[in-house]
């Protein structure tokens, strides 16, 4: 997980007290949106409710940031040595030793999942959170979800101590 802000605006973080979240609709003016209809509710929702266990209203008329959010895949691959070893053999009338290494080599989607914080009256980015994981067959669930952005919007807002 990386997570890094705008130290110059940490003080604005102390009055921000209502949000609003980016839907499907307008996040698409400005990224591509891959994830499913579904991912992204479940995703909205987790963002709601955990800036709201922070004392943060969603429901007011002049929010003071927007959150939006975005993911993010890539193929990875991993090679591994597994060892290098040696047999002996014997054939008539020579005796000797052989080599042999085993490689392991894995191929895998890792998949990033960002939140974007923004100011709404500079309009600009003030803090943003990453997480990064393998991704599994399937699409995470309600649990799942709520865990990951948890984790994530856990530093959020910072602590000017950081």
């Amino acid at each position: 997980m990386i997570v890094d802000y705008d130290r110059a605006s940490a003080a604005k973080f102390n009055d921000y007290h209502c949000f609003v979240i980016d839907n499907r609709e307008a996040r698409a003016n400005y990224q591509d949106v891959v994830l499913s209809p579904i991912v992204d509710r479940r995703i909205e929702s987790a963002i709601s409710q955990t800036l709201a266990a922070k004392g943060m209203k969603q429901d007011c008329a002049q929010p003071d940031f927007r959150v939006t959010f975005n993911t993010f895949t890539q193929t990875k691959t991993e090679v591994n040595d597994l060892g290098v070893g040696s047999t002996s053999f014997r054939r008539h009338p020579y005796f000797g030793s052989s080599g042999y290494s085993h490689f392991d080599i894995d191929q895998y989607e890792q998949g990033t999942f960002v939140v974007d914080i923004i100011d709404k009256q500079s309009k600009q980015l003030v803090w943003r959170g990453a997480y990064t994981k393998r991704l599994a067959w399937s699409a995470p669930n309600d649990e799942e979800v709520q865990k990951i952005v948890s984790e994530l919007l856990a530093n959020f807002p910072p602590t000017t101590a950081e």
